[in-house]
């Protein structure tokens, strides 16, 4: 695949496009504009894996992951 075609897939539905398929959790959720301290990446359908911090995510088009809190600040 080229670097320069579209692929767009979502992050608790809501629809994001990247040019390049070698992402990480962190640039995704920083992508989604969420804090990758605070949270790690499931992908929604296949196997479930889970995707944490500078971890090697293949994106493909049409893919669904979902976010996965994992803190919360202490009041």
């Amino acid at each position: 695949m080229a670097h320069d075609e579209m692929i767009t897939f979502t992050v608790d539905n809501v629809q994001l496009t990247v040019t390049d398929k070698h992402q990480t959790a962190r640039s995704i959720l920083t992508l989604a504009g969420l804090d990758p301290a605070m949270y790690d990446l499931a992908k929604l359908h296949g196997e479930g894996d889970s995707y944490k911090d500078d971890q090697q995510v293949i994106v493909l088009q049409g893919d669904a992951y979902v976010t996965v809190r994992t803190s919360a600040p202490v009041a």
